[in-house]
């Protein structure tokens, strides 16, 4: 029986660290995101489209 504890809580810790392997959101995403926003909204990057008049 302590077997099968120790190996149900070795499961659980593991799909806990895929978990936030895999969905959790980190710091290069974080300053991706921070760099997109800023160029879409800087008007230093701005470009004259085709529906400006």
């Amino acid at each position: 029986m302590n077997n099968s504890v120790l190996i149900g809580l070795g499961i659980v810790i593991g799909i806990y660290l895929l978990f936030k392997l895999f969905f959790g959101k980190n710091e290069i995403t974080n300053e991706y995101e921070q760099t997109y926003n800023k160029i879409l909204t800087s008007k230093e990057y701005k470009v004259k489209g085709q529906y400006e008049k």
